[in-house]
């Protein structure tokens, strides 16, 4: 495998200088910020991804046949009417509560625990995660720092099925869209149809050591300057960077001020309760308070008592 610091440096783009410059229509997208337009009938304008791309890019002309142990396939891609989409988005999500919390039945959150039910062992291997993260999976909360990707996305008709889910590191998953299927995609239009290169596995968790680019087998430097610059991504996606020890390091802080916001909510809930059930209470003791008061005072003769008052009229 070529050297992974080569390959980062061949991913990081030059900081472009201030100022307005003319947008050349070959070799490069709309500028960044303008992802889709609307024309003034309100219908969407042909898809214009984010990002700079070469000619190659554009064709689907790649140096390499697999990237980070995805072989790229060809595929249809149709772009469904944007209510389907949304449909397909929503179904994906699922539904949560007024405080955010996932109440079930989103595709991912199905997928997601039935890879911690199923294949623990793998997920930890692979990508070193805690037991923390796999409790949060087994809840149909994504792992911080990963995402599950379409491998045939929504936007290009593919469906919510665990077969086209991957669970991957963010930097790779975006590598995926923004440097190998977006520039495929400039100008479609809903409804239109391509035939382009995706990247593609059978596999559902993502391998670190299947990292870089490869042409049969063999490594190669990718023929771009990607669009992704890892110094803004976590490190997830190699080999050296897995470990469990590692992972409870790194992600120590995030949880600690996950518990921290939970307890302060908590107590936040708790104290509202209590001052809604502290006038209540107090009522209640007043109100049993009278009532024994004026039990006392309209007490019915016992029985002893009544028996004994007749013996004294008696006598």
């Amino acid at each position: 495998m070529a050297d992974q610091k080569e390959y980062k440096l061949l991913h990081v783009r030059p900081e472009r200088k201030k100022g307005k410059k003319k947008h050349k229509e070959q070799g490069t997208s709309r500028p960044s910020g303008q992802a889709k337009s609307q024309n003034f009938s309100g219908a969407a304008q042909p898809y214009q991804p984010r990002g700079r791309y070469n000619a190659d890019q554009r064709a689907g002309n790649f140096s390499f046949d697999t990237i980070h142990g995805l072989k790229l396939k060809e595929v249809e891609y149709t772009v469904p009417p944007i209510a389907e989409r949304k449909a397909k988005r929503a179904a994906f999500n699922g539904g949560r509560d007024k405080n955010g919390k996932l109440i079930g039945g989103g595709a991912r959150a199905i997928f997601l625990q039935m890879l911690a039910r199923d294949h623990e062992k793998e997920l930890v291997e692979k990508l070193g995660l805690t037991e923390r993260d796999l409790d949060g999976m087994r809840h149909g909360y994504t792992p911080n720092g990963f995402n599950v990707h379409h491998k045939l996305s929504l936007h290009g008709g593919g469906k919510n099925e665990i077969s086209n889910f991957i669970l991957t590191p963010l930097y790779p998953h975006d590598q995926f869209h923004h440097d190998v299927i977006d520039p495929q995609l400039i100008g479609i239009k809903e409804g239109e149809t391509r035939k382009i290169l995706i990247p593609w596995t059978d596999e559902m968790i993502y391998d670190p050591k299947k990292y870089g680019f490869f042409k049969e087998n063999q490594p190669v430097r990718p023929n771009y300057v990607s669009n992704v610059d890892p110094a803004k991504y976590p490190e997830l996606y190699l080999p050296e960077h897995i470990s469990v020890e590692r992972r409870q390091k790194d992600m120590a802080s995030f949880y600690a001020e996950l518990d921290a916001k939970k307890a302060a909510k908590e107590a936040a809930k708790a104290a509202a309760h209590g001052e809604k059930e502290t006038p209540s209470q107090s009522s209640k003791q007043d109100k049993k308070s009278s009532k024994k008061e004026d039990a006392k005072k309209h007490r019915p003769v016992s029985r002893i008592a009544g028996i004994l008052n007749v013996r004294k009229r008696e006598r």
